[in-house]
């Protein structure tokens, strides 16, 4: 095992790493875009809007994973070792876990927004979200957030950046740090609306945490993915019962 990086040069990594995932994630969401432009041009644009959305998803999430990918193929990032399922945990004590964090993520995230709309924030400026939503919409959402947005996100924030971080910090150090960057690769969806940072900024934070606390505890990343899926996939539902739209 090579030794371990001093703990700046690891936090300059782990940034890197973070917006880079950003970076890519927004290039392979462009080209992701365009390309679901051009085949849906002159379609229904009932049936456009769900499918270009869904094509956006996918390919920016790509690019988290493809960033994760390959600092593992470099010799700092080698010894990252991802495990999914965490052979030797009981898994009905994950899956209470997952039920837990998950209420509490959601109960967390009302309050919240509760309190953002006492100090004048529109807690749906709070959340990025297509500008044409119905349920056709909501229906790609979904599945997405469980399939695709979950795993490539806690891909590289907890098992590549967190577990390189592990390498330098305490546990709490290394869960701390890779929140804090989980926090940072977010605000461009402030951009439009930047005093809901008082409400997304903690809630991102917060989510960060869990998500890290609940990998390091299990040592399956499946634990901090089903969260995050989940977590996303109600917060979306509530947004949409909101709105009026389901």
């Amino acid at each position: 095992m090579s030794e371990a990086p001093g703990r700046p040069i690891a936090l300059v990594i782990a940034l890197t790493l973070a917006v880079g995932g950003l970076v890519v994630s927004t290039v392979t969401g462009l080209v992701g875009t365009l390309l679901g432009a051009l085949v849906g041009a002159g379609t229904n644009p009932d049936a456009a809007v769900p499918a270009l959305v869904g094509v956006l998803l996918v390919t920016a999430e790509a690019g988290f994973v493809v960033v994760g990918y390959a600092f593992r193929q470099t010799d700092d990032g080698a010894e990252i070792v991802v495990d999914w399922i965490g052979r030797h945990r009981s898994k009905l004590r994950d899956a209470a876990l997952v039920v837990g964090a998950t209420v509490g993520l959601v109960a967390f995230n009302r309050t919240a927004f509760a309190v953002g709309e006492l100090l004048g924030v529109d807690p749906v400026t709070a959340v990025s979200a297509p500008e044409e939503l119905s349920v056709a919409v909501l229906a790609v959402l979904l599945p997405a957030m469980l399939l695709v947005v979950g795993p490539a996100e806690e891909y590289l924030f907890r098992g590549v950046v967190q577990g390189y971080l592990r390498r330098s910090f305490s546990a709490w150090g290394a869960v701390g740090w890779s929140a804090l960057l989980f926090a940072l690769v977010h605000l461009p969806n402030l951009v439009s609306a930047p005093e809901a940072g008082v409400v997304s900024i903690p809630v991102w934070l917060t989510i960060g945490v869990v998500l890290g606390w609940l990998y390091e505890r299990t040592g399956a990343l499946l634990v901090p993915v089903l969260v995050h899926g989940l977590y996303n996939a109600a917060v979306l539902t509530l947004l949409f019962a909101e709105l009026g739209i389901v």
